[in-house]
């Protein structure tokens, strides 16, 4: 009867030289980002200000009570896409009697380092 070790080999280093995609490759994945990006959608949501309140004063607001918010009126808002900041702009009226927003910033990558 043999014996055999259960233990295995000592790990060994090997070196991979990373792959490159094919030529083709890269030029459909531009195709398809260029073509597609452009039909995803995103939630774009305005936010003129925000407010830190209790449960308590949050129970007691009643049709007419005033929430005041950390801006001014004329401090510019913030416009955001899927939750990320990407503009400032101002309210303004539009036809119909409706809001709108006119983009008055766009917010650089330097500018959300610096906010965060």
């Amino acid at each position: 009867m043999t014996s055999k070790s259960n233990n295995p080999a000592a790990p060994t280093e090997v070196e991979v030289e990373p792959l490159e995609p094919p030529a083709e490759m890269s030029k459909a994945m531009r195709a398809i980002k260029n073509a597609s990006i452009d039909a995803v959608k995103v939630t774009m949501t305005v936010e003129i200000g925000r407010v830190s309140m209790s449960i308590k004063e949050l129970r007691q607001t009643r049709q007419g009570t005033v929430i005041p918010l950390d801006r001014a009126v004329g401090d510019p808002i913030d416009i955001r896409a899927n939750g990320s900041l990407i503009a400032r702009g101002e309210v303004v009226a539009t036809e119909g009697h409706k809001y709108g927003i006119r983009v008055t910033e766009i917010v650089s990558p330097d500018d959300l380092e610096d906010a965060s």
